[in-house]
This record gives C-alpha cells, sequence and structure tokens, in this order.
C-alpha cells in the first residue's frame, strides 16, 4: 500500500522485523529468558513470547524446561540450535582466498577459518574458483559440515558488484574472465539449498566493522579497506549505501583523485609494510614516502567529509596492522586537508584484514535468518507480531522498537 511516498507495512511484515529482531539478539551463544529479549528489544513481552513461539516451532530456537531464578518467578531459556544451518563466508581477494564456516547459534564457537590460501592477480577464474573450492572444502571438513547443512553463503570481491550478484567492472583481478555472473553461478551450483550472495569486499568491510569492530555505535561511517589498494564501505544511518549502480565506495576509479594516487602508491610499493616499519624506526627516507601516502590518504579522507560527511571513518585492511604510527600520520593530514571544517573520529581496525571476512560471515547470517522466515510455514494458530493496527508506516519507528544500540542490520 502507498500513501503518497510513504510506504506502509502490513502486520505480516511488522511480524517477520520483530522475528529478525529477536534473532538477532539471540545470535550472541547466550541463554536468554523472555523479560531479557523484551528488555533488550524493546518488544512487549507478549510480542516477544509469540514471536519465540513461532521460531520454537520452526526448529530454529530450543526452550528450557522453566527453572528457578535468583528473583521472581521461574522462566524458560531460550537459545538459537547451532544445528539448525552453517554459514560460509568467502574473501576472493586478488591475492589471498579466505574462507570461514559459522553455525547459526552465534560467532565464535564452530567457526573455522583455515590458512589463506594464495592466489595471482593474473590468475584465470578456473584457477582462482579451483583455489576457492580447495578451502571451502578444508574449512566445512574442518567442523565436520557438508554442503547441504549450509543455509547461506555469501561471497566477498573486489570491483563493483550490482543487486543480482554480477560484478560489473574488477580492475583488481587481472585476469579478464572474472567480470560477469559465473562467481554466482558456480557457488550456486555447489549450494544448491543456500541463499547466494556476492558483494563488493569494501562493503563487507563496513558490515564487518559495524557487526565486531569499532563502529557499531555510529550510525554514519566510511570503513576503508587498504592493503594492496583502496575502497571503502558506506553505512548511512546504520543502513549499508551502495548507490543506485552499486559503484558508492570506488572512488579510487576517479582518475587523478586521492583515492586513485594513493591506491597507485601503495600498488607501487609492495613492500609497504616494512616500509611503515622503517618510518616508525625512525629511517628518513622511509618517513618521507610514507608521508606522501598519509597526506594522499589524508586528503581522500578530507574528499569524503565534504560529501558524505560521516561521523566515524574506519581506517582497515592490511594497512592498520601497521598500528597507530599510520593513523597519527594520516589523521594529522586529514585534519589539516579539512581546514576550518569539523572533521569526524578516525579509528584505526582492529578486525585487520578479517574485516571483509567477518562481513562477509555477517551477511550472510542476515540471508540465513531472512531465508527462514521466507521459507518456512507458519504457525497454524499464532501470530509473530500483537495485533497492530492495520497499517504501520515503515518511516516511522515500529510501536515499542528500540533505539538501536548495538548493531544497526538492516540493509
Amino acid at each position: 500500500m502507498i500513501t503518497g511516498r510513504r510506504r506502509v507495512a502490513n502486520t505480516t511484515e511488522v511480524g517477520r522485523w520483530n522475528a529478525e529482531l529477536v534473532l538477532e539478539h539471540l545470535y550472541s551463544r547466550e541463554s536468554r529468558t523472555n523479560a531479557d529479549l523484551a528488555r533488550v528489544t524493546g518488544l512487549s513481552r507478549s510480542t516477544v513470547e509469540r514471536t519465540l513461539d513461532v521460531l520454537v516451532e520452526r526448529g530454529v530456537v530450543s526452550k528450557s524446561e522453566p527453572a528457578a531464578l535468583v528473583s521472581g518467578r521461574p522462566a524458560a531459556f531460550y537459545q538459537l540450535r547451532p544445528e539448525f544451518g552453517y554459514l560460509l563466508a568467502i574473501d576472493v581477494g586478488a591475492h589471498t582466498v579466505r574462507v570461514r564456516v559459522d553455525d547459526l547459534a552465534g560467532p565464535g564457537r564452530a567457526d573455522h577459518e583455515p590458512e589463506p590460501v594464495r592466489v595471482g592477480v593474473e590468475d584465470t577464474s578456473d584457477k582462482r574458483l579451483a583455489a576457492v573450492e580447495g578451502v571451502v572444502d578444508r574449512a566445512l571438513a574442518g567442523v565436520g559440515v557438508t554442503r547441504g547443512q549450509v543455509r547461506a553463503v555469501t561471497v566477498a570481491t573486489p570491483g563493483i558488484v550490482d543487486s543480482a550478484g554480477v560484478i560489473k567492472v574488477c580492475r583488481v583481478i587481472r585476469s579478464g574472465d572474472w567480470v560477469g555472473d559465473r562467481l554466482r553461478g558456480w557457488v550456486s551450483e555447489r549450494f544448491p539449498g543456500a541463499a547466494v550472495a556476492v558483494d563488493n569486499d569494501a562493503n563487507l568491510a563496513a558490515l564487518g566493522e559495524q557487526r565486531f569492530g569499532v563502529a557499531g555505535d555510529a550510525a554514519d561511517v566510511v570503513a576503508v579497506v587498504a592493503g594492496r589498494r583502496i575502497g571503502f564501505g558506506i553505512l548511512r544511518g546504520g543502513v549499508l549505501h551502495r548507490g543506485t549502480h552499486h559503484q558508492a565506495g570506488e572512488a579510487a576509479n576517479i582518475r587523478g583523485s586521492s583515492w586513485e594516487r594513493a591506491s597507485k602508491w601503495l600498488h607501487e610499493h609492495d613492500d609497504a609494510g616494512r616500509l611503515f616499519q622503517a618510518a616508525e624506526a625512525g629511517d628518513p627516507a622511509a618517513r618521507v614516502a610514507v608521508g606522501k601516502f598519509a597526506q594522499l590518504l589524508g586528503t581522500a579522507f578530507a574528499e569524503v567529509v565534504h560529501t558524505i560527511d560521516p561521523e566515524l571513518i574506519v581506517l582497515g585492511g592490511a594497512i592498520s596492522l601497521s598500528g597507530p604510527m599510520i593513523l597519527d600520520l594520516v589523521a594529522e593530514r586529514f585534519k589539516r586537508a579539512c581546514r576550518d571544517t569539523e572533521a569526524p573520529d578516525l579509528l584505526l581496525s582492529t578486525l585487520g584484514r578479517r574485516a571483509v571476512l567477518l562481513g562477509a560471515a555477517e551477511h550472510a547470517r542476515r540471508q540465513a535468518f531472512g531465508h527462514l522466515l521466507d521459507d518456512a510455514r507458519p504457525h497454524p494458530a499464532v501470530s509473530i507480531a500483537d495485533p497492530p493496527t492495520p497499517t504501520v508506516s515503515i518511516t516511522d519507528p515500529l510501536p515499542g522498537s528500540p533505539t538501536p544500540t548495538g548493531p544497526r542490520s538492516r540493509q
């Protein structure tokens, strides 16, 4: 139903949002009571109870027998069932392939990341996909999981990736046959029962920083991935912003821009890590070279401030492993480039190279939960939501909805 420009949601959609919110707060490996979940979600206890009833019947959530509490009446505890399914995250870079397996109960227990596999920038797609298959098989075998048990797969790749998972442009992987929809089709064939997505690596890094890193309390974020090249993902209002043509964050493609020149500097300095170490040790030549890079990156960040105006910029990727020294150098140039305007906070990522892979895992989690809510049969007698008014505008907060304090996870 459309009223002017304000789309309204029916009660089924409201119920789905309630279920997604409860699932998100259960994704922590902690057992929670109905009262716990009502408190952290901001939903009414009756809404949470009805939502949990549906999720228990669908086999997603387990319910314990009522147990005595320190105060109050005995209460049942609820927890996501890890055996319900698994998530697969794949990061296909120009030089490495990384894979991670998680179960649906939350990160930290069944997660498994085998050693990354080296690949070459000129490798054909056949050779690159063979490397992906090998490390995926090792990762699944490491936790005793079959392909049929995987509920969702998210693959990260450099380049511009459209909403269908088609790689439109990729200048980092230079084989020429990486562009197109082969990657998504290849993964879908091997995991026919899973929800499959392919997305830009910097976009997924932004999700990783939001869920697991330093950006959890910020709504407007630019998450920079700097390694052999530079890209960034954007969160606006806590939601991933890709742009109309999925080109947001690809500023290094602009000829002559500070982003392109900083990316070219990284490409020309394969020994960037050693150069940063030498600069920190006081080597004059290294300090000059690193200072030039810091100037380029600081100016690039200032360009973002005057176009996006975020509250936080996160410096991540392999560059972040250089530690506070590189952050301090970039921050100095960044504030200078902003001149007399207000500069946002600039933080060093705590995730390093793993931000992309963790973001892919978070994306897969969202896919899996959304997929099971789409496909599972509704309970014949239980409505997920308390009966609200017939329509609710999604531009306004839902009745009883909280102000997010953790991951603002809607993409």
